[in-house]
């Protein structure tokens, strides 16, 4: 998930979705909450990608022969890999925890929306503007 200069596109997008909105706190935008969910699905399943390569490099690396430096090399070979699919993992939690806050954000607007109508109006269905007094 990488643009034309190699960078991926997910650190400008992490805040999108609230801006600042004066005094008054932030602004939720409910549409750039749901565009950015399938950014860090992808993010996401592109790290879950790599953990396989890394899982593939890690069962790659053995000794060429049975002499003592080259199972040392092998083994301090699947440590560092063994390091990054640690690193791996915990970016696949990370960016699953956006996801789950991202889905939950969007989630709780549309039910407080939802609530908040049925407190003005009565119920859902009647939205002619009674009960705003």
């Amino acid at each position: 998930m990488t643009e034309g200069n190699g960078q991926a596109p997910i650190g400008p997008t992490v805040g999108a979705g609230l801006s600042a909105a004066g005094g008054a706190g932030y602004r939720f935008d409910p549409d750039q909450i749901a565009a950015l969910i399938p950014k860090w699905e992808e993010f996401r399943d592109d790290i879950y990608r790599d953990y396989v390569r890394l899982q593939t490099a890690w069962s790659d690396a053995t000794a060429p022969s049975p002499d003592q430096p080259a199972v040392r090399n092998a083994t301090q070979t699947q440590s560092s890999i063994k390091a990054a699919m640690d690193h791996n993992r915990a970016m696949l939690t990370y960016a699953q925890t956006w996801i789950d806050h991202l889905r939950k954000a969007n989630g709780t607007y549309v039910e407080q929306d939802q609530e908040a109508g049925r407190g003005l109006y009565g119920d859902s269905s009647n939205t002619d503007g009674h009960g705003l007094y």
